[in-house]
Parts: structure tokens; sequence; C-alpha cells
């Protein structure tokens, strides 16, 4: 075996250096330079997530204010739904709450039709009263406002005026379609 000149002793040195800090660089320092990097990404994400928990329990109290307004307004608007579960007894309270505006207003109800139930979504359905009134304008006037301004939700749809003219008198009769929601039963 031939001695080595110093030349390439040194040659094999800078040679085994440059190899051991190859290796050294891929297969130490770049897996965990990647594996930082996974950490802090994983650690942004469970800081972001820490933060929106923080932010979520400081404002506690203002969910829980806007949770109980969202309650009284629900409440409120179901005030205004007819107090029954079956069609049969929402039609029925319906066909009352309008001859009572009617008694009120002096308008007389010449007809009453009850139209077909429809739903309104998947708990709520809507019946409908269709009626032919006799009235002045004034009578009828007042009983169109107080259909608006009654507690439940009365809607007033459809609404037709036919004039007749009986011995030089003009004569109104007017026809509409009034509706009113109700909540359908759990069951």
């Amino acid at each position: 075996m031939k001695k080595l000149s110093k030349r390439d002793k040194r040659i094999l040195w800078m040679g085994g250096i440059f190899a051991a800090a190859t290796l050294f660089a891929f297969y130490v320092a770049l897996p965990v330079y990647e594996s930082m990097g996974e950490v802090e990404g994983t650690l942004d994400q469970k800081k972001t997530i820490l933060d929106r928990s923080v932010k979520a329990i400081e404002n506690q109290g203002t969910y829980l204010q806007q949770v109980g307004e969202l309650e009284r307004e629900l409440s409120r608007l179901r005030a205004q739904l007819l107090d029954a579960e079956e069609r049969a007894i929402a039609q029925n309270q319906l066909e009352t709450i309008i001859r009572g505006l009617a008694d009120q207003t002096g308008v007389t109800i010449a007809r009453s039709t009850p139209l077909q139930e429809k739903n309104a979504g998947e708990r709520y359905s809507k019946v409908s009263v269709q009626i032919n009134v006799q009235s002045g304008m004034e009578e009828l006037t007042s009983f169109l406002q107080s259909v608006s301004m009654h507690s439940k939700f009365l809607v007033v749809r459809d609404f037709q005026i036919n004039v007749f003219r009986v011995r030089n008198r003009v004569r109104l009769q007017p026809r509409m379609s009034i509706s009113a929601f109700f909540r359908l039963s759990e069951s």
C-alpha cells in the first residue's frame, strides 16, 4: 500500500468532513427543522382555538343576554300564533276572532267559507277563511283596522270590493280571505 501524501490526506479529510456535514444536514438537521415547523403550525392552530375560546368566555355575558333577547322575541312571536295545535280548533278560533271583530265594528258577515289548510314550514300551519261582508265604507275600514291591530297575527289577502247600484243606492260587497298561523303538535 502506498503512503498518502499530505495533500491527499488533506483532501480525504475535507471530503470526510463534507460527507459528514452533508449526512448531518440531511439526516439530522432537516428532520429537526421540519418537525419544528410542524410543531409551530400545531401551536399556532391551538393558540387560535384558545384565543377564540377565551374570547367566547369573555363575551359569555353578552351571548347570554342575546340568547335572552332572542327567547323573549320568540315568545312574543309565538303569542301571535293561534292557541291551537289542531286544524279544526285553529279554524274555529280564527272564525271566532273574525266574528268578534265584525260585531265590534258593526260589520255583517254574509258568508264564511273555510279554505284549505297549508303548511308553513315543518312545525307551523296556516288556516284561512274567506268571508263576504255587508257594511258601509266606515265600518269596513274599522273592521280592517281591527284585523290589522289584533294581538294575533292575521293576514288579509285576496281583498275585492264589488259595487252594486240598487234603486239609486250604492251597495258595497267586500270579499276577502283572512289567514292566521298556528303551531302543529309535536307528535
